[in-house]
């Protein structure tokens, strides 16, 4: 009997989380991390966000942020301008195509989440974003 690995089952599962991702975004025309990233967006309020927030809760370089932002911004999904507190810095905001779209996808990730609270329990969850993040911070816990 051969050994199943948890890093192999992480990429499976990450694969399947994408295609359903992807397939509610494409409805939308764009990308599970465009439509990730309206999500965070929206649940940050009034609150000035700076591309740097996005590189950092997305974990992605300053140029992959600024390329996917830049196409953002040409699909009027969202606006960039200089930082009122720092002008080198962007800060990023939602269009009112975007806020249009806030709704369904707001309600899709809160759906996700409630499946896996349907599924398991709060210490499962516990658990299992504790080994998320170890994986996040390279294996070091």
């Amino acid at each position: 009997m051969s050994k199943t690995y948890t890093n192999r089952l992480l990429k499976v599962a990450t694969n399947q989380i994408t295609k359903e991702f992807d397939l509610f975004a494409r409805k939308y025309d764009m990308t599970w991390v465009q439509m990730s990233i309206i999500d965070y967006l929206s649940r940050q309020g009034d609150r000035e966000i700076l591309q740097r927030d996005i590189e950092r809760e997305f974990f992605i370089q300053r140029s992959t942020a600024t390329v996917l932002l830049q196409r953002m911004e040409k699909r009027d999904l969202l606006n960039r301008q200089s930082a009122q507190s720092d002008a080198r810095q962007k800060s990023v905001y939602l269009t009112e195509k975007s806020h249009g779209l806030e709704t369904d996808i707001n309600r899709f990730m809160k759906r996700q989440q409630e499946i896996l609270e349907e599924n398991f329990s709060e210490a499962e969850i516990a658990t299992f974003e504790k080994i998320l993040k170890f994986y996040i911070n390279g294996g070091k816990g």
